[in-house]
């Protein structure tokens, strides 16, 4: 799991309990000692108040604004509060039905977004993430989350994330889930500003999903009820693999391969 790109953690505080937290950070992702020269780093990580951003180094260049990650405002938030409906595109296609709420494993946990949403809709949700970073900041805004009374049982109760590599876990794992989701990286013409800013960033850190060809049959033989893949809505099926069926929203498709059909 080496993240490649050089990647520091900007320390700015003298809090104890914050220099703590960044140090214990730093060994978990096996980078260098918080301090507050990032040298010629490509990104650094910062803790601002409570919330961790990643930063460009050289933001300026390319009007980059810091990544970071936040269940309790945005266009996450905003489906949480406003769209708690069984029929919408993404429940229905991982199986969720009046009175049944499938185990969900997310391959590609990504920024979490669909992982929240299922979540609030009551699905025990597990969540894997191999870029350190990637995970780092979804393990800092699960943890804020968990402070707020309005998504602290969702988190506390319903969703676990692993910082480890998807195939590795389903090639040794013994769990067993009933819809196994893959969200592969998009392409870059995504429909905002802000999506293209913030998959740009994320493509530029962990590169372009090259092996999710290879994830897709490991999926599809660990999942004991179905398979999720997520796709643009025009792109190819995954690995050339035609689905059972598929289901349309607005710019995208989610692919659906049903276990007794293969």
């Amino acid at each position: 799991m080496d993240i490649k790109p050089d990647v520091r953690i900007k320390l700015e505080s003298d809090d104890p309990e914050k220099r703590a937290y960044l140090q214990e950070l730093a060994d978990h992702l096996a980078l260098p000692k918080p301090s507050l020269d990032i040298g010629a780093a490509d990104f650094y990580l910062l803790l601002r108040n409570s919330r961790l951003e990643l930063h460009r180094a050289k933001a300026e260049e390319v009007k980059q604004s810091p990544l970071f990650i936040d269940f309790l405002s945005g266009p996450s938030y905003y489906r949480f509060i406003q769209n708690k409906r069984i029929d919408q595109p993404l429940a229905k296609a991982v199986g969720i039905k009046r009175g049944y709420r499938p185990t969900i494993l997310d391959t590609t946990a990504g920024f979490g977004e669909d992982s929240f949403v299922l979540a609030a809709l009551g699905c025990s949700v597990t969540m894997l993430e191999r870029s350190g970073v990637i995970w780092a900041l979804l393990n800092n805004a699960i943890s804020r989350s968990l402070n707020n009374p309005k998504t602290h049982k969702i988190f506390a109760e319903q969703v676990t994330l692993l910082y480890i590599d998807s195939a590795d876990f389903l090639e040794a794992s013994a769990n067993s889930f009933e819809t196994i989701y893959l969200d592969p990286m998009y392409p870059l013409h995504r429909s905002s500003a802000l999506n293209k800013q913030k998959m740009r960033l994320l493509r530029d850190l962990v590169g372009s999903d090259p092996d999710s060809c290879h994830l897709l049959p490991l999926a599809i033989n660990k999942a004991a009820k179905r398979t999720v893949v997520k796709r643009p809505l025009r792109a190819a099926y995954l690995a050339e693999k035609p689905p059972s069926f598929s289901i349309k929203a607005k710019s995208s498709r989610y692919d659906i391969y049903l276990r007794p059909h293969l």
